[in-house]
């Protein structure tokens, strides 16, 4: 290969819990990728050996993944996401990572089109001497709606849309491809909920490790929606991950206490109030709860995991 060419290769990791069904959807999604992928790891969470035996048997509408360079499964924390996401990066050996659910189905061109884009910045930062590296986040489709990178407003939410040329600092997870070599600085908050460990993960590989963000509005896959889950608006984590990821986000990342400090003195009552109006004097109860858990996060400050391969199971044909 020419010195001035780059051929990225991508590990998706596929998270799955008790969804048979739609990992199997996923699965084929992955198969009619136009690009196949070099690394594809499956993190089962769930709580009985379904998804292991359809790896191993297949069926009659599943095609046969075996032909893949590299298939590795590994059994989950069972904790969060977050920590799922963690479990599959340890064996993850390709330049790029792509993380799916059991509810994502890859776009038949997704993994093309990241590729293409990600041989012509080479080319770019080769011909410059920029050698900042970058992070492509794609769309993706939800019961007909588009959905995009936003910006989070002064109290955390992640509401406003960017303008035209400012930069990014956040992403659409499931369709983001994000390169390996930055996981050896960072992992996923396990510790933070609500997909605020998402947040703090893309705000930190721009702010701290000087990676940029770059949206390819043609990649698309598809998600669907997500079971009742945890609400951020009603769940004590949710709004703590929420108030802890922009206090840091103001005082660690862009480098203004005053800003930080501000925010909690404006935020926390703002949380109280809300949880008031929401339940009366009841709503005391999970506001205290609230702040005990962003004490904890903020004591704890969020210590990044531990490094190092984690093995996988291997399983028949040339899975690893």
């Amino acid at each position: 290969m020419p010195a001035n060419t780059f051929l990225p290769t991508f590990s998706v990791c596929l998270c799955t819990r008790d969804h048979p069904e739609g990992l199997r959807r996923t699965l084929q999604s992955v198969a009619a990728s136009t690009t196949p992928p070099h690394q594809l790891i499956v993190v089962d969470d769930s709580s009985n050996y379904q998804t292991r035996e359809l790896l191993r048997h297949g069926g009659p509408d599943l095609p046969d993944l075996r032909g893949l360079p590299d298939l590795v499964y590994l059994e989950g924390p069972r904790r969060s996401g977050a920590a799922s996401r963690n479990r599959g990066l340890r064996a993850a050996t390709g330049s790029h990572v792509l993380f799916l659910d059991d509810r994502t189905l890859l776009g038949p061109t997704f993994l093309q089109q990241m590729a293409d884009r990600l041989a012509d910045d080479y080319v770019h930062r080769t011909a410059s001497g920029c050698a900042t590296p970058l992070i492509l986040t794609g769309t993706d489709l939800c019961q007909g709606q588009r959905g995009k990178p936003r910006k989070a407003a002064f109290l955390g939410y992640p509401s406003l849309d960017y303008r035209h040329g400012e930069r990014l600092c956040s992403v659409v997870l499931h369709s983001t491809v994000f390169p390996r070599a930055l996981f050896d600085d960072v992992r996923f908050g396990e510790q933070l909920a609500a997909g605020y460990e998402v947040c703090e993960l893309a705000c930190r590989a721009v702010y701290e490790f000087g990676h940029r963000i770059m949206l390819v509005p043609s990649a698309v896959n598809q998600h669907a929606a997500a079971a009742a889950g945890l609400d951020d608006d009603a769940a004590p984590a949710g709004t703590a991950s929420r108030l802890y990821v922009t206090y840091r986000h103001y005082g660690r990342c862009q480098h203004r206490p005053v800003k930080a400090a501000l925010y909690l003195a404006v935020a926390l009552p703002h949380m109280l109030a809300r949880n008031v109006r929401r339940a009366g004097w009841h709503g005391t109860v999970p506001a205290w709860d609230t702040t005990r858990q962003l004490w904890a996060l903020l004591r704890t400050g969020q210590q990044p995991q531990a490094r190092g391969a984690e093995p996988g199971t291997s399983l028949p044909g040339s899975m690893a």
